[in-house]
């Protein structure tokens, strides 16, 4: 009697386990979810509302908050300080992106090498990736020094005079273009070699047989292979290169007068300085929705990778 009542009970259990299963993955996202919501969503949610409203934390302004509609957009987008933030961060995140992309693969190149030392190189090469941005920047504001840098004293001994590196309108731009480079190239290099590693090998050996140098295996074979996931880590650097703003915030605080001030320094400014939110609101929209758009893209890059892939498996042998 009591075996019948165990093995009764038996399917119940097994039932209320795979219901367990079923959903255990969805339970173990939901703290995951609540984080993205609360530091995420639920500020920008609150952004897009004030966006629409005359919010000003000054103490100036007693006025009752109410509705503007589309005035706050009106006036960033025809304000010259708004622009001037977006043509200087795009003349700061251009070159750079252009210099991490070639130093980039290159690396990558170099790292896929069966070599000894390559291996702990990988881990070594993370380095610059991992400090601190504002550890970053104070590293390059004394770098740049005029008085105690170690680029002047190197320079030094080629018998180059020393130079005021972030004060200079004509150099502090690059100044920063090199941080940037040297801080997020090892980003580049290590999805770089992650998309090397997937490549398929038997093309690259089959053109070494047929006696293909270094550099026609490159263009020829691997590059090709290589555009898509090149094409998606573009886009995920350009995301992140627009919201550039601890290391230019310690190393020139946006000058000499508005060289260095890129979108987020400006939004920096303008919110925290004047105070005037729904303003601040509006240009923090308008550059989510740009972000946005390049996320998109990126996603279409690795669907048309995936794509490719499978039209190049399913193809018929010759």
């Amino acid at each position: 009697m009591v075996e019948r009542t165990i093995l009764a009970r038996e399917p119940r259990r097994r039932g209320r386990g795979s219901r367990l299963e079923r959903f255990a993955p969805a339970i173990l996202l939901v703290p995951a979810v609540l984080l993205i919501v609360g530091l995420r969503v639920g500020p920008m949610i609150v952004a897009l509302v004030l966006s629409f409203t005359n919010e000003n934390l000054s103490g100036a302004a007693n006025q009752p908050l109410h509705s503007v509609g589309l005035a706050n957009y009106e006036t960033v987008l025809s304000s010259t300080d708004f622009w001037s933030a977006i043509t200087t961060t795009a003349q700061i995140i251009g070159p750079a992106l252009a210099l991490e992309m070639v130093l980039g693969v290159a690396i990558a190149l170099w790292l896929n090498q069966s070599k000894w030392f390559t291996k702990p190189f990988r881990s070594v090469s993370l380095l610059p990736y991992l400090l601190v941005p504002v550890v970053i920047g104070n590293f390059f504001r004394m770098f740049y020094s005029s008085e105690f840098g170690q680029l002047n004293y190197y320079l030094g001994f080629l018998g180059i005079g020393s130079h005021a590196w972030i004060t200079d309108p004509a150099t502090v731009r690059w100044a920063v273009v090199v941080l940037e480079v040297w801080h997020t190239t090892p980003f580049v290099a290590l999805l770089c070699l992650a998309g090397l590693v997937g490549l398929p090998k038997e093309p690259v050996e089959a053109a070494m047989v047929d006696g293909a140098g270094a550099l026609a295996r490159f263009r020829y074979i691997v590059l090709p292979e290589l555009w898509p996931i090149l094409g998606a880590v573009l886009v995920l650097r350009a995301m992140d290169a627009i919201q550039l703003f601890d290391e230019v915030y310690v190393l020139t605080a946006g000058g000499p007068g508005r060289m260095t001030s890129v979108i987020n320094l400006y939004l920096y400014q303008f919110g925290f300085s004047q105070f005037l939110i729904g303003q601040t609101s509006a240009a923090v929209t308008m550059i989510v929705i740009f972000l946005s758009a390049l996320g998109f893209i990126g996603l279409v890059i690795t669907r048309q990778r995936r794509f490719w892939r499978m039209g190049a498996s399913d193809a018929p042998a010759d």
